[in-house]
């Protein structure tokens, strides 16, 4: 957990918080293996959320990590958000993980 603290900013870990408490915690996991860690960003995300709110929530987390994740679905790297991104896959992943 000192890893994904030292990572993370405080926000995230609040929206992370947020996202578990909706349950959308897997979809955002789908989202960021699929299509943007490992430095693939690809044109189209493919994940909609059904709540506006939830995919309000996704696409503030995701930019938090330097992604531009745009309406479309689409996904456009900021800088160099590799670390970041790693970050955030294993958050998600330790929170569905966790979760059940």
């Amino acid at each position: 957990t000192q890893f994904i603290s030292a990572e993370l900013m405080e926000e995230q870990l609040l929206l992370l918080l947020e996202s578990l408490e909706r349950k959308i915690v897997s979809q955002q996991l789908k989202l960021v293996r699929t299509h943007i860690t490992l430095g693939s960003f690809q044109g189209e995300a493919g994940v909609i959320f059904p709540h506006e709110e939830e995919q309000r929530l996704t696409m503030e987390l995701v930019e938090l990590s330097g992604v531009q994740l745009q309406e479309d679905g689409a996904a456009v790297p900021r800088d160099q958000p590799f670390e970041a991104v790693a970050a955030l896959f294993v958050a998600l992943y330790a929170l569905k993980f966790l979760s059940g």
